[in-house]
């Protein structure tokens, strides 16, 4: 993290000696005659002395509370300089030039300082004492002006190289409201945070020690063992059949025991038929075989979708600000999909392609969204728009010959499935149509080699495509050139 920036040295402020100079020593208490003349002498703290007697004699003294905060502010008492500041403003506006101009000049004296730190940490990342000290200037600094951007931005700064992200929201969140919500850089800095935390929770949510699965077929046991027992227990009874005349009495034949299992907190319901897992009803499917795996706590589902729609807005914001920023338009439609928000997204990246249609990345960004939603047709129409504005764009070159080979291993699964099921001709059609776009890939792909040669996984890419075209000698010689390759790192 290197953006932390200097404020240049401001000219050497007028101090209150000259104030001294002009004003002298007339009409003054004791007191206050007494402190300027320990301020000449630059003695702050027997200063301090006489003027706090001063101000609890005459507490409506503005000139001794104003004189107090300039003694404060040089013993870098900024707290206590800021209270005296705003008890004299509050008698009167009579020293409020001076008061602005000195807490520019400690502000100044902190940004920079400040700055120094950062960069002595900069040059060794060991010193964490220089990274704890420019935090602290950058905060002192914000303390004694608090609508400073740059400031707020230079302590959130200071955070991320210490790697204490989460300290380094608050700041960005002042910093980008100072600015009006313009300062891109902060708002960047701070749409990657979200998106880091909202993934940071994905993976909790995901985790294999989150889920738990359970199978049609085993008994009530293992699914107590697993679930603990459930929240309710409904009994199904089953309806006896009616004689159709009357017959001599039989023992009625026992019915099946038949239970629905409600597990609230997960969505689950298991049936069961003497003990026996009959059918499993998860996320609204019900399953009569096989086995689900359960979500044992969503708490980190919902706390990820809530950062990643932070995310979202201020990248939308940032999009709106700089349109052709590639990185933004990345994150953006990734929080979208990751969001569980993909038709917005769609909606929103097709508005943009169609307000501005010469802008490749919008073009580009559209076609990844359309490609996910394995929509192959719009997303190569996307991105061959992309390439016509930039014929060396190489990402929207790769992904059109990916789109192709998408296209057709999805129609090869379809001619698998139809094989299963000895639909020979049908089958037959689907191989042809599959073949026809592995081969419609190949110009894009092997456009990318001549633009990056050295692109292993291009050249393993191809050789696979020819295996699947049947073409043995040309996917020998895309393999031992990828193997030709790897060798050499």
């Amino acid at each position: 993290m290197s953006k932390v920036k200097s404020i240049l040295v401001l000219s050497v402020f007028a101090l209150v000696l000259i104030y001294i100079s002009v004003t002298g020593f007339q009409c003054a208490s004791a007191e206050v005659t007494g402190a300027k003349v320990y301020i000449q002498r630059q003695d702050w703290v027997n200063a301090e002395k006489q003027l706090l007697k001063e101000v609890e004699n005459n507490p409506k003294n503005d000139e001794a509370w104003f004189l107090l905060g300039y003694v404060r502010g040089e013993q870098k008492n900024y707290e206590g300089m800021l209270e005296a500041f705003n008890k004299s403003l509050e008698i009167s506006n009579r020293f409020e030039k001076d008061i602005a101009n000195f807490k520019l000049k400690y502000w100044v004296d902190n940004f920079n300082a400040g700055v120094v730190y950062f960069g002595r940490f900069q040059n060794n990342r060991d010193s964490v004492q220089y990274i704890e000290k420019a935090i602290e200037a950058f905060k002192t600094a914000t303390l004694i002006i608090p609508d400073s951007a740059s400031a707020y931005k230079n302590l959130a700064y200071s955070y991320l190289s210490k790697e204490d992200i989460p300290s380094a929201v608050e700041p960005l969140q002042k910093a980008v409201e100072l600015s009006g919500e313009k300062d891109t850089d902060a708002m960047k800095m701070l749409g990657k945070i979200y998106y880091d935390f909202a993934y940071r929770h994905t993976m909790k949510f995901e985790d294999p020690e989150n889920r738990k699965s359970i199978s049609v077929g085993v008994n009530a046991d293992v699914v107590r063992s697993a679930f603990g027992n459930p929240d309710v227990v409904n009994v199904i009874k089953q309806e006896q059949p009616q004689p159709r005349e009357k017959r001599p009495r039989r023992p009625a034949p026992s019915q099946p025991k038949v239970e629905k299992w409600i597990y609230q907190k997960y969505g689950l319901t298991v049936e069961l038929e003497n003990d026996v897992v009959k059918s499993i009803t998860y996320a609204g499917e019900t399953y009569q075989e096989g086995s689900v795996s359960v979500v044992l706590d969503s708490t980190e589902f919902y706390a990820a979708r809530e950062w990643y729609d932070k995310a979202i807005d201020i990248f939308n914001k940032v999009r709106n600000l700089e349109p052709t920023d590639e990185e933004t338009l990345a994150f953006l439609s990734n929080a979208y999909i990751n969001a569980g928000r993909s038709d917005e997204a769609l909606e929103a990246f097709r508005s943009s392609v169609e307000a501005h249609p010469e802008n490749k990345y919008f073009h580009y960004n559209y076609g990844v969204l359309l490609l996910k939603a394995e929509r192959f047709e719009e997303a190569i129409k996307e991105f061959s728009s992309a390439v016509e504005i930039d014929p060396n764009y190489k990402e929207a070159i790769y992904n059109l010959g990916a789109s192709y080979v998408n296209w057709g291993v999805k129609l090869k699964q379809q001619a698998e499935d139809l094989a299963l099921k000895q639909n020979l001709e049908e089958q037959k059609k689907y191989e042809d149509m599959a073949k026809d776009k592995f081969r419609q890939a190949l110009p894009y792909l092997e456009k990318l080699t001549e633009i990056d040669p050295d692109d292993v996984f291009i050249w393993d890419l191809i050789g696979k495509i020819y295996a699947n075209l049947g073409d043995v000698e040309k996917a020998e010689a895309a393999f031992k050139k990828a193997d030709e390759l790897r060798n050499k790192k």
